[in-house]
């Protein structure tokens, strides 16, 4: 895979979203046509990502509703918190956050599923539906602590831990596991706190504090 592909397609994506959320901020409920005059990408390179104003205002709405958990990812540390258990809030605040909005979370991830499937089906090798926020505030967030951790098994330790946050968890969790919300939430942490002791173990002395 072209990473530099990769990634100017990320920021083509996150130009559009950008761009309809400052003409929403201005009162007006943009068009794809609208953010694309406004992001300077062509409407046929938006249209890719984007192809009703219906898939694009509920983008906006996915990214907008998440404001609280975007300032619990930046907020500092208090004395006694460590980075780890800013990690674990972070999920569970997420996964709490999908299952308020289950419905409009399980329709952004078949729009998601769509707009994967159509552009491998017009010959895209590497599609770019998703922004990936789950591993930026992941990063974000563990990016103090676990120092004895080899970088790599950090890298592997944020892949695993986004297996357990968002859409796709909620729903193996409610559907596959058949799953309450309180039991689904507890089963992610559990096995967010899981991962994190196997991979502490592994680094050789990194430490955490526990919930009391």
């Amino acid at each position: 895979m072209d990473t530099g592909r990769v990634n100017q397609k990320r920021r083509t994506r996150a130009a559009l979203v950008e761009a309809a959320r400052a003409l929403l901020d201005e009162g007006i409920s943009p068009t794809v046509s609208q953010a694309a005059e406004r992001a300077m990408v062509s409407r046929t390179t938006a249209y890719r990502y984007f192809p009703t104003q219906e898939s694009l205002l509920l983008e906006l709405a996915v990214n907008l509703d998440v404001d609280e958990i975007e300032a619990l990812v930046q907020r500092p540390l208090a004395d006694d918190e460590s980075p780890v258990e800013r990690t674990v809030e972070v999920m569970r605040a997420l996964n709490r956050h999908v299952l308020d909005e289950e419905v409009k979370y399980r329709t952004s991830l078949r729009l998601y599923l769509d707009l994967w499937l159509a552009a491998v089906a017009n010959g895209d090798e590497a599609p770019v539906v998703r922004e990936g926020r789950r591993r930026r505030w992941l990063t974000t967030t563990l990016s103090n602590g676990l120092d004895d951790v080899p970088a790599k098994d950090r890298d592997r330790l944020i892949a695993a831990l986004g297996l357990l946050a968002g859409a796709e968890a909620v729903t193996v969790l409610r559907d596959i596991a058949q799953l309450d919300d309180e039991e689904a939430l507890d089963v992610a942490e559990w096995a967010a706190r899981t991962l994190i002791d196997a991979t502490v173990a592994d680094g050789g002395g990194a430490t955490r504090k526990h919930r009391t």
